[in-house]
């Protein structure tokens, strides 16, 4: 698979390089709209305070969560001390048990994941939780709606318009 050089990469996506203290090696990163990367140690951090921001506001309780997710209070609690790191699996399962989907877990860590600025964040988490709500046919054709956007150019205010919206939904509706 030929593909396109780790430099091309790398210059294509606009990725910089960071020496995080917690790895090894040197890593890419894309920087945030701020410019200011998130180190692996920090970014532990805010999915920890996500995660327990998330139990809170579900008002469970470390030792009712704990036994839903096969693991003893003590092992949870190093999750959102950031002490131990959570796996992709068991931040499914947490998706799963506290009833929450990726989004409201992984975004306050990575917004810009989201959007440029807090304000497109919103809008699109926002569109998001919405779209969750809607049968299979609505969901269908805001999707073709989207799509029919996207042909004409149409993107109501500059930037990618529906067409880069599009993946996202089909991505949103399968998670």
């Amino acid at each position: 698979m030929a593909g396109p050089s780790l430099e091309q990469w790398i210059s294509d996506r606009g990725l910089q390089q960071v020496n995080d203290p917690d790895v090894d090696k040197p890593v890419y990163r894309l920087p945030p709209p701020d410019g200011r990367i998130t180190l692996s140690a920090a970014l532990e951090e805010r999915i920890s305070a996500s995660i327990r921001e998330a139990r809170e506001r579900r008002n469970l309780s470390r030792s009712k969560l704990a036994p839903l997710l096969g693991i003893t209070e003590a092992v949870y609690a190093r999750y959102e001390a950031s002490v131990s790191r959570l796996t992709v699996s068991r931040l499914i399962h947490l998706c799963d048990v506290l009833g929450a989907s990726p989004e409201d877990l992984l975004a306050p860590a990575a917004p810009h994941l989201w959007g440029e600025n807090q304000s497109k964040v919103d809008l699109l988490l926002a569109c998001i939780n919405k779209l969750r709500a809607f049968d299979e046919e609505t969901l269908q054709d805001v999707f073709s709606l989207l799509n029919r956007l996207g042909k004409t150019g149409t993107s109501g205010h500059g930037g990618g318009g529906a067409a880069s919206v599009a993946p996202l939904l089909v991505r949103a509706a399968e998670l």
